[in-house]
C-alpha cells in the first residue's frame, strides 16, 4: 500500500467528491492477501486471480431438446422421410457404437451426439413433438436445417478461456461458472478487518433504559451492517466516553491488528470532539469538508501502527448523513481496499415527480421513493423531510437522486440520476 500521507495532505478549500476519491485512488491499494475457499463458500467474495478453464464447455457434442438425431443427408427431399430408430441415447449413457448412415436415434436432452462412420456422423435433431412413432420407425417433417437442436463442443467456453476476472464479487452466476469448469476452490480476497466505535457519554446501547439527554446508539449497528454487506470482517469496539486517554488507547490498540478504523461523530474542532486530537497524536487527521450536502464534515487520516500505517475515516453523527456518504464515499474505499476491481455506481435515469430549487455549487442527494405513473416509467417522489437525523426517510425511500455541482435544482417531469438502494446496501 503507498504511504497514506500522499492522500492525506493538507487541502486548501474545500473538495468535491470527485476530487476527494481521485486523491483516495492515487494514495491507497489493495490491502489484503488471497485464500483459498470452497466454493460453496466463495459466494460474495472478491476473486484474487482470474480462473482460466482447462477443459471445454459442453464437452461434446449433445442435445438441447428431447427428440430424435438424424443425418440430414438421409432425408428425402420435400416430403416426408422414415428411418428405422436404431437405439436410445441418454444423458450420461453414451452410445457405445458409432451411429449409422440411414438410421434414426432417440435422444434425450443433454445427451452425447455419437460420431458416425468415416466422419458423416449425425448432425441435426427433430424435437419429439415435431415427429411421429409408428413401430420402431420415426416419420420426420420436412423443412429442417442441419445443426438444429444440437450444442456443439466448445461453444459456450474453449480450452484456455478466462472464464472469471480477478477483482469480481462472486455472484451466483460465478460461482455456477466456476463449478461448470471443475472448480472445487477459489482464490478470493481475505476479509477486510475493520473496527467501528462510537463516541460520547450521551450514547447508551438499545435495550438499556435512557436517562434524561442521553440517546440509543444508531451508527455502530448501521455502519457494521453495510460494512458485513460488503463482505468486512467487523469488529465492534462498543462506545467510548468523551474521555481523550479512553479514545485514543481504543485506536492504539485497534491499529494493531486491524486494516480500517471507521467511526461516526467526534471530529470536529469542539472541546469534546476528543477522535480528532486522538488520531492526530497517534498519526494524522485532515478534515475534507466535502463540497457535499449531506455529510458535509467527513475526517479521512491514519494511525500510525509499527511499519505501518491504518486508514481512518471519521463520518458525520447524524444516521442520516453517515450512511449517505458510506454509501458514495466510504464503499468505494472499502472495496478498493479488498482489491474490487469495479468501483463506480450505476445510477439509472427517471423522471422526477417533485420541483426541487438547489444550492449550485455542491454534489446533493436526495432521499427518494419509485411509483408508478400509470403506464409509463417509475418516478421518483422526493421524501418531503430534508433533515440529516430523519431516519424514516431512509426507511421509506427506495434509494437516493443525486444532484450534481453544477445543477441548480429539479423541475417536474426532468430525468434526474437515481441510485436505488438494492445495488449498494
Amino acid at each position: 500500500m503507498a504511504d497514506l500521507n500522499d492522500c492525506f495532505a493538507e487541502v486548501v478549500g474545500r473538495l468535491t467528491i470527485a476530487e476527494a476519491m481521485e486523491r483516495f485512488v492515487l494514495g491507497l491499494d489493495c490491502i489484503v492477501a488471497g485464500e483459498d475457499v470452497p466454493l460453496a463458500e466463495a459466494l460474495g467474495r472478491i476473486l484474487a486471480n482470474d480462473v482460466t478453464s482447462g477443459i471445454q464447455i459442453p464437452p461434446h457434442n449433445n442435445s438441447a431438446v428431447d427428440g430424435y438425431l438424424i443425418c440430414l443427408d438421409d432425408l428425402e427431399g420435400a416430403g416426408e422421410s422414415r428411418l428405422p430408430v436404431a437405439g436410445r441415447i441418454a444423458a450420461g449413457h453414451p452410445l457405445e457404437t458409432k451411429a449409422l448412415s440411414g438410421q434414426a436415434y432417440q435422444i434425450f436432452t443433454g445427451a452425447q451426439v455419437p460420431a458416425g462412420e468415416e466422419g458423416r456422423g449425425p448432425d441435426t435433431i427433430f424435437m419429439v413433438e415435431d415427429v411421429e412413432v409408428e413401430g420402431g420407425y420415426v416419420i420426420l417433417p420436412p423443412g429442417q436445417t442441419r445443426g438444429a437442436n444440437l450444442r456443439l463442443a466448445g461453444e459456450d467456453v474453449k480450452i484456455g478461456d478466462t472464464v472469471l476476472r480477478a477483482g469480481t464479487s462472486l455472484r451466483p452466476q460465478d460461482i455456477g461458472m466456476a463449478a461448470s469448469i471443475g472448480r472445487s476452490y477459489l482464490t478470493v480476497q481475505q476479509k477486510l478487518r475493520v473496527a467501528v466505535f462510537s463516541t460520547g457519554d450521551e450514547i447508551r446501547n438499545p435495550g438499556d433504559e435512557l436517562e434524561p439527554g442521553t440517546i440509543y446508539d444508531i451508527n455502530r449497528f448501521t455502519v457494521p451492517a453495510l460494512l458485513t454487506n460488503l463482505g468486512c470482517r467487523v469488529t465492534d469496539l462498543g462506545i467510548y466516553p468523551d474521555n481523550l486517554m479512553s479514545i485514543q488507547e481504543g485506536l492504539a490498540g485497534a491499529s494493531k491488528n486491524h486494516d480500517l478504523i471507521l467511526t461516526s461523530g467526534g471530529v470536529s474542532k469542539g472541546e469534546e470532539d476528543h477522535v480528532r486530537t486522538a488520531v492526530e497524536n497517534l498519526g494524522a487527521l485532515h478534515t475534507w469538508n466535502l463540497l457535499i450536502k449531506l455529510g458535509r464534515p467527513i475526517a479521512l487520516g491514519h494511525i500510525d501502527a509499527a511499519s505501518r500505517q491504518v486508514p481512518f475515516i471519521g463520518l458525520p453523527g447524524n444516521p442520516v448523513a453517515v450512511m449517505v456518504t458510506f454509501l458514495k464515499l466510504v464503499r468505494p474505499i472499502i472495496r478498493l481496499l479488498s482489491g474490487a476491481s469495479e468501483l463506480d455506481q450505476n445510477l439509472y435515469q427517471v423522471p422526477a415527480k417533485f420541483n426541487f430549487i438547489k444550492k449550485p455549487g455542491r454534489r446533493e442527494w436526495l432521499r427518494c421513493r419509485l411509483e408508478k405513473d400509470g403506464g409509463g416509467p417509475p418516478c421518483a417522489i422526493k421524501y418531503p423531510d430534508d433533515g440529516s437525523g430523519i431516519l424514516t426517510s431512509m426507511v421509506a425511500s427506495d434509494g437516493l437522486v443525486e444532484l450534481a455541482e453544477d445543477s441548480a435544482g429539479v423541475t417536474r417531469g426532468q430525468l434526474v440520476d437515481f441510485l436505488p438502494f438494492n445495488e449498494v446496501m
